[in-house]
């Protein structure tokens, strides 16, 4: 977990000094897998988060000595303190399990808008966020075949609201045609009537089939760049087309 994410999770710019203090050491402990601590390091843990510095030699009072301890010094050390076990368990129930979390994605429209085109179907949102989450961290691989994915999803619900999917099945009956395939029928399908964004859509396939595909091909953030505008257009367009706009 990122600090800032932290940070707001916890409401630390709303806490005492001793709280955020016991909270960013439950960070660290998390974060590290080392449970014991020394006043430098919880400093360096309140600068690093653009807190104040505090007096040491207080704050070591109150999550050591006081009616709210958090801490006690371990036996044989010298400044070393570890958490009490019953704190450290509350802490655990209470916001640990914010580091188990194989659900949320975080993601903020860095590619597609979220607002706009996000609520309809949580299967799409999760792509959608997928996209904008590989895009954010640099995965641009991920995005690109996610990105591929996407285009080859709402292709298939466009056909499937107008009621010609059976145009794209695959003679087998073992699913729909591949994407090079379903594209080459949308451009000059008379009921879909596409706009001319279709001419684009052989690039979202080669995009994401270099990166899925290309043994030595590395996609970078320019590759992505160069087709985010038009993607954008297409996406509003078989949106409509679905019926989910």
């Amino acid at each position: 977990m990122q600090i800032f994410d932290f940070i707001e999770l916890a409401d630390l710019k709303n806490k005492k000094e001793v709280e955020r203090a016991k909270l960013l050491c439950f960070y660290h402990y998390k974060e590290t897998g080392e449970s014991k601590f020394t006043m430098v390091i919880i400093t360096e843990l309140m600068k690093k988060c653009g807190f104040n510095i505090p007096n040491s030699s207080r704050l070591k009072e109150k999550l050591t000595k006081s009616k709210d301890k958090v801490l006690f010094p371990v036996k044989n050390t010298k400044n070393v303190l570890e958490f009490i076990p019953a704190i450290l368990q509350k802490l655990e129930k209470e916001i640990g399990v914010s580091w188990n979390d194989t659900e949320t994605i975080e993601s903020s429209s860095e590619i597609i808008d979220e607002d706009k085109f996000c609520g309809k179907r949580k299967y799409i949102d999760r792509l959608i966020m997928q996209i904008n989450h590989s895009y954010a961290y640099n995965c641009y691989d991920a995005c690109a075949v996610l990105m591929r994915r996407l285009f080859e999803v709402m292709l298939v619900l466009s056909y499937q609201k107008l009621h010609i999917d059976d145009e794209i099945r695959d003679p087998s009956g073992s699913g729909y045609l591949m994407l090079d395939k379903i594209i080459r029928n949308a451009k000059s399908n008379k009921i879909l009537k596409l706009s001319r964004i279709k001419n684009e859509f052989d690039t979202f396939r080669k995009v994401g089939n270099f990166s899925a595909h290309n043994i030595t091909y590395s996609a970078g953030r320019k590759d992505i760049d160069d087709i985010k505008l038009s993607y954008r257009v297409m996406l509003e367009e078989l949106y409509n087309k679905s019926g989910l706009m």
